[in-house]
């Protein structure tokens, strides 16, 4: 507030005793002590609101992982045995590309009719890794 809305009210000393005057219409502060308590209270709607929002964030965080917890516990055992022969892999299983896990005998593509496309797989990152390279156009000057 100036000092020109002030002056028609009667100096009051300033409420936090700092030695100036005030009038009413600041709460009895004077300009300085006035804007600090603006800035104090703005300061806590802003801290107010960013409380507000951690919580809404803890609060779908925490839905989030109930939903996983449930999707963990509801999904299928995770099968050890060969997709071919069924016989149980255990530890030495061989997991291909087409996602199958197989024993030792099935365990290369040619064995199991692995629908993987290998040899496209294999163009594209040869494609990518090696760059077309062309020679620049020299002009005559």
């Amino acid at each position: 507030m100036s000092n020109e809305n002030c002056s028609k009210y009667a100096a009051v000393p300033c409420a936090k005793h700092c030695g100036f005057f005030g009038c009413p219409e600041t709460r009895n502060l004077c300009s300085k002590c006035y804007k600090d308590e603006i800035l104090l209270s703005v300061k806590a709607s802003i801290q107010k609101v960013d409380a507000q929002e951690k919580d809404r964030e803890a609060k779908t965080v925490t839905s989030e992982l109930s939903d996983v917890k449930e999707e963990i516990t509801t999904s299928k055992k995770v099968s050890t045995r060969c997709l071919i022969c069924k016989k149980k892999v255990g530890l030495i299983g061989f997991s291909c590309r087409c996602d199958g896990l197989f024993c030792s005998s099935h365990r290369y593509a040619e064995q199991h009719q692995c629908p993987y496309d290998f040899k496209s797989v294999g163009q594209k990152a040869i494609a990518e890794e090696n760059p077309i390279v062309k020679s620049s156009k020299f002009g005559t000057i």
